[in-house]
This record gives structure tokens, sequence and C-alpha cells, in this order.
């Protein structure tokens, strides 16, 4: 036998015989310190099976028995840890309990904070900090001279610009947009040449290295800082020029929101400078610095929403004519969600500095707030761009209108989830976290797919927007203008396009599509077995399918009309005996409007024969009736002049596809002679142009000394005949009897 196979069966002997060593509980001895082998004669076997070995096969079977002890030892340690690790409850109530001694310790170490800070004060003006007091507050002078001054030699430069600003109204929007950003180019031009000059100066002519820092860091932070601050909310906000404020806010709500967040932004500068004095004084109250000074920040923006919450809802709403009541609610509701966002935020920071993460510090925790706060004016600005860049109204009437008013929020929609996705991202940057990382390959297994979830959704909604977009778009190209229509129409007009007709079905089966494809992908991402919803969405659709064999049949019989198009929105039909206009397409039914203003739903599956009475062209043919001597050629020249008239009329000559003419005689009944004319024009031109053709016909006959025949009964008496009154009101009675047609009996 080989030394290795020999190695290999000595091990497995070994094995064999610790197993039940090791299962069993160790002895008394064992547990003392003493060897822990077997009875004396398995003790010789070994040793004689040992001695047999060659030196290299003792050194490797003595690290193997060395990597079971290391591995044995490993085990009772986790063993042993995991008896002592405290469960999630205990955790939670163990960093509760250390959140609330650090909140405890702060207003504990207020005498100390006091003390620190008038001691770090005093060692500032002592010169033990930053040298001679007065050589610093030299420095800071001069800094601040050579900063003014060359800021106020840019501003000379720029004066005639700033004059035009100042006296200078704007008259549109874009002029109000381009000279606000001007003004706010030459502020902020002036405040860059200020920092760059105090910069400059303080490298060339500060000499000491420990003055020129906290120079520096004074002109920065108490000065430069606030003045910044100010010039951006200028620029925003234009509290002393109504005429120049991008956002819709009145005077005092701009000037309080002006106001307060420069004095707070003081605030923050002597704050830190007064952090760095301290910590450069050697004080050890830097931690209850920071949370007293975050709290007085956080109270004092809380605050400033609180007294401006009704302004903000103003700012929210912009010049909206008519809010939806989405943005209505979202107006109202976004002051007190920014408080309390707020005071959240302050509540994880303090608790994960209890907890000595540093992952969230006191500049992250503002950094959310300003962006937190600022939404508001960030939405209102989409609001602005987007009434900018929206393609102009196509199209005429009231469905013009609508589809131009659904093409402007779904652009804002769209908008608006951009800056929602690129505040999480801005937020997520903020508090160290990556998402498209962690929707990523360097994200765990829960996290890629909660991200890969959430962008899902968004791809599902913009899906939907853009689906809403084509489709409004579409019906503002392809709807006409709603005419007009006469009083005493009977039927309708000429109805929309093809496409304006199939496109509401589309839309729905297009945002059913995406609807069900999102929900499925997005359950598919959360674990969930989406196999079993599509085998069982199909066999429901079968049993559908078996026992609702008439909607099946209207389903298709609706499909099929409208392959053939055979009627279009707008269009007045004949569906197997119920006339109206349509108003309404769905997937299995018609809505039709009546002439006498009923609503009629007919399935498309009861529809044996439609006919469409609104295509193309609609020929009127109108009977007039004359007396037995009347001159019909005559009558034929009047309908021709009359018809030539109406051609030339303003109202008419567009409609009109063929002219009234007349048509000779096309009866002859009891009363007189039957004449006929007809004319051709659009659907629903007809009753405008009937009613006008009456009028002239009426006029002309009247000029032309020809009557209308009117059914009379002539009555014979003889000559010899001698009536009395009575007996002439008799005869006359009987006559007019006998002229009136008698009625149908009642069946």
């Amino acid at each position: 036998m080989s030394g290795v196979w020999k190695t290999t069966v000595i091990a497995c002997m070994f094995l064999l015989l610790l197993v039940p060593v090791l299962l069993l509980p160790a002895p008394a001895s064992a547990q003392g310190g003493a060897s822990a082998l077997p009875p004396p004669l398995q003790q010789e076997a070994m040793e004689k099976l040992v001695s047999d070995l060659d030196p290299q096969q003792v050194k490797a079977l003595t690290d193997f028995m060395t990597l079971l002890q290391q591995g044995a030892e490993a085990k009772g340690r986790t063993a042993a840890l995991a008896e002592k690790r405290p469960g999630f409850i205990e955790q939670a109530g163990t960093a509760l309990d250390d959140f609330g001694s650090a909140i405890a310790g702060y207003f504990l170490n207020l005498p100390e904070l006091f003390a620190g800070l008038f001691a770090g004060i005093g060692d500032l003006f002592a010169g033990k900090v930053a040298g001679p007091i007065h050589i610093l507050a030299g420095a800071i002078a001069l800094l601040l001279a050579a900063g003014f001054v060359a800021e106020f030699l840019v501003n000379r430069l720029a004066a005639s610009r700033r004059d035009k600003i100042r006296t200078r109204t704007p008259e549109s929007l874009f002029e109000t947009v381009k000279m606000v950003t001007v003004r706010a180019g030459l502020d902020l031009g002036g405040l860059i040449v200020f920092a760059i000059v105090a910069l400059v100066v303080g490298r060339i002519v500060l000499f000491d290295p420990v003055v020129r820092t906290f120079a520096l860091q004074a002109v920065y932070w108490i000065v430069f800082l606030p003045r910044l601050i100010a010039a951006l909310l200028r620029f925003a906000l234009a509290p002393h020029r109504p005429e120049l404020r991008l956002v819709t806010a009145d005077d005092s709500t701009a000037k309080s929101l002006y106001r307060n967040f420069t004095m707070l932004f003081a605030f923050v500068g002597i704050s830190f400078f007064l952090a760095i004095v301290l910590h450069d004084a050697g004080e050890t109250i830097g931690g209850t610095f920071r949370f007293f000074v975050s709290f007085a920040m956080n109270a004092w923006i809380v605050a400033v929403i609180w007294k401006a919450r009704h302004g903000l809802t103003g700012i929210i709403l912009g010049d909206e004519k008519e809010p939806t009541s989405g943005l209505e609610r979202m107006a109202s509701f976004w002051p007190y969600f920014s408080m309390a966002f707020i005071v959240f935020n302050w509540l994880l920071v303090q608790f994960t500095v209890s907890m000595d993460i540093e992952t969230l510090t006191a500049r992250h925790s503002f950094a959310v707030i300003i962006l937190v706060v600022f939404a508001p004016f960030l939405d209102t600005m989409v609001r602005g761009i987007v009434s900018h860049i929206i393609p102009p109204m196509q199209g005429e009437g009231p469905v013009a209108e609508a589809a131009h008013h659904q093409t402007r929020h779904s652009y804002v929609r769209i908008a608006r989830v951009a800056l929602i996705a690129f505040l999480i991202l801005a937020v997520g940057r903020i508090y160290g976290l990556n998402l498209l990382a962690i929707g990523g390959e360097a994200g765990t297994t829960v996290a890629r797919h909660t991200v890969i979830f959430l962008l899902i959704l968004a791809a599902g909604y913009l899906a939907w927007e853009i689906t809403n977009l084509w489709v409004a778009h579409q019906l503002a190209k392809d709807s006409p203008p709603v005419a007009n229509e006469d009083d005493d129409a009977e039927m309708g007009g000429a109805g929309k396009s093809r496409m304006a007709t199939v496109l509401p079905l589309i839309r729905v089966v297009l945002q059913i599509t995406i609807l069900t494809l999102t929900v499925l992908l997005a359950l598919s991402q959360l674990g969930v077995n989406i196999t079993p919803l599509l085998a069982g969405a199909g066999v429901v659709g079968l049993a559908v399918g078996f026992g609702a064999q008439t909607l099946v049949r209207d389903v298709v019989s609706g499909v099929f009309f409208l392959m053939d198009d055979a009627f279009r929105l707008g269009e007045f039909i004949d569906a197997g005996g119920t006339m109206g206009s349509i108003e309404k397409i769905s997937i299995r039914s018609l809505q039709l409007r009546g002439t006498r203003g009923a609503i009629h739903i007919v399935p498309y599956g009861e529809i044996p024969k439609l006919t469409n009475l609104s295509r193309d062209w609609v020929i009127m043919k109108l009977k007039f009736t004359v007396p037995f001597d009347t001159d019909v050629e005559k009558v034929r020249k009047l309908f021709k002049k009359i018809g030539q008239e109406i051609m030339e009329m303003e109202e008419f000559k567009d409609d009109i596809l063929a002219p009234f003419k007349g048509q000779g005689v096309a009866d002859v009944d009891d009363v007189g002679i039957v004449v006929r004319g007809k004319f051709t024009t659009k659907p629903g031109k007809q009753f405008g142009m009937r009613k006008e053709i009456y009028k002239r016909v009426q006029q002309a006959f009247e000029e032309n000394d020809i009557q209308f025949a009117r059914k009379e009964v002539r009555v014979h008496i003889p000559e010899n005949a001698r009536l009395d009154k009575e007996q002439k009101e008799q005869v006359a009675a009987a006559a007019a009897a006998s002229a009136i047609e008698p009625k149908p009996a009642a069946g």
C-alpha cells in the first residue's frame, strides 16, 4: 500500500474513533484538562499504528488533527456567541435607551455648553486660538474691504443694466424670465468677484496661516453665505418686485420667506464659525453644540413653514385656472408633510448619532431639508416649463380643447415622475445610498428586487401617460370642430374620422394591457409565481366564453362593424329600427341619442341591419303643392334662381354639394300639382338650408302671384234656391267637415 493511501486509511480510522468521543459528553477527567484518549489497549494500538508511519506521514496526520481541533473550537465559540446574541426587540430597546440617554445628556450638558462657549470666545479674544484679536479683526476688515471694493467696481460697470432692470416692467413671461436671470447673474457675478478677491488678498497679504484661515472662514461663513442665499431667494421670490416674481406668491409670503431664510443662514454661518473656534480652542462640547444648533435650525424652519403654510399652498397651485383635485390636495398637504418630515429627519439624525453611525450628519440632514422645502418651487418650475414646451392645440372645438388639456396634464405628470425620481436619488446620495448600484449586481437580493419593482411601476406609469399623450394628440388632430346645428335638426351631422372613432377603444385596450403586464412583472419581482395566475386567467376566460355567448357575440360583431367602417362617432344611423346619433362606442354596445333626446343602448349582436344616414353626403327633396293652373316651367325657373342665390351665401356655399333645383311635377292629387326640388349638402347642413329655401320659395311665390294649393270643397247651389242665413251656415259647416280628413281608427 502506498504512503498516500496508508495515510488516508489511518485518517479514516481516527475519524471513526473520534465520532463517538465527539458525540458523547466529555468525562470529568477530560473536563479537568487530562487526556481524553481511549483506554490503554486502544492507546497501545494507536501508538503501534503511528510507529509504522514515516515522518512525513506523521506530520500530515498531526496537521489534520490540528485542523479538527480548530474546527471544534470555532464551533464552540459560534455556539457561545449565538447564546449570548440579543434579539431584535432587545436590540431596539437598547438603541432607544441609548437615544434617550444621549438626548438627556445633551440637556444635562447645557451648563458646560455655555461655559465652553464663553471660554472659547474668550480664548479667541485673548489671542489663544487665532492669534492676537486685533490682527484677526484687521485681517477680516481687509478682506471685507477688498471684496466689497471689487464688487462695487463690478456693479459700477453693470450700472446701466441694473438701472434698466430697476425701471423696466416686463410685458411677457419670457421677458420676465430674461430680466430675472440677468439680475441674478449680476448679483451672483458680484458675489463671486467678492469671494475671489477676498481669497486672493488673503493668500497674498496674510502671511500667518492661522490668521489667514480664521479670517477667510469668518468672511465666507458669516458674510458670504447669507448674501449668496439672499441672492438666490431674490431670484425665485423677488420680494420687492412682484412683476419679476417667478412663483405665484403674495407679497407678504415672499417677504417673509426671504427675510426668515436669510436670517436662518446668517445663524448657520455664525454657528459654523463658532464650531471651528470651539474645535481649535480644545473645548469638548462639540457634540452638545451641534445638537442644539441643529435643533434651533430645524425648529426655525418648521416655524417658517407654519407661518407661511397658506402662501406655500398658493405657490404649489401656481397660476392654474382650473387646478385638479390631486393638485389641490397636494398643495394643502405639502406644508404639513414638510414639517413632519423635518422633525422625522432630525430625530433620525440624532438617533444615528447616538448609535455612533456616521452616515447621517447634520450637513446631510440640512441638504435633505433644503430639497424637501424647495420641492414646491421645483414643481412650479416644472409646470412653467411644460406650459412653454407643450405643442399648440391642434384642431378646433371641445374635443381638441379636451385633448390639449389632457396633453398638458400628461406632460406635467411625466415631468413630476422625473422630478420625484431625481429627488429620491438625490436624497439617497446624501444619505450615502446609491440606489442605481443597489439595483445592479452590487446590491443585495432584496434591495435589488425592490428597486427593480419600483422601476417596473415607474415604467408602467410612463407607458400609460405616453399612451394618453398619443391618443390625445390623434383625437385633437382628427376631430373636426362641432358645428352649430339648427334646432329643428332631425338627424346628426357628419361623423368624426375613423381614427377618432377607434382611438377610444384602442386606448382602453392599451391601458388594460399596460396595467396587466405591469402588475404581473411587479408581482414576479416580489417573488410571486405568476404562472398559476396566467393559467387561472386562461381558465376564467374560457369559462366566460362558454357561459356568456351573447357577450362574445356582441364583442365579435362590434369588431367586424369597426373593421367594415360601418359607423363613426357623431353619425346618425338606423340600427335595426332604433335611430339616433352615435354618442359613445364601447366594446359591446352603441350609445345612440334619439331625435327627442332619449338614449338608446344597442348591443352589436342585436343589430341585424345598419343604415348610415350621415356618410359622405345627404340628398334632401322638398315637395310643394300648387294650384292646377300654375305654370310649372315658371316654378322650375324660380327654384333654379333660388338655388343660385343660396350658392352665393357665405353661410352655405362651402357645404352645398349640388344646388337646389326643380325636378318638375312629382305628383297630381285632388288638391293640385305637386312639384319637387332637391339639393345635396354635407351631412348635418341640410336643415339650415331647408329653412332658407322654404323662406325664399314663399317670397318668390308671393312676388309672382303663385298660391300654394289648398284643399277646397265646392258646393253648387241652384240659381233659384233661396237660403236664409241659418241654412247658409249649415251648408258651410257641412263643407268644412267634408274637407277635414277622417282620423284613422284606434287600433
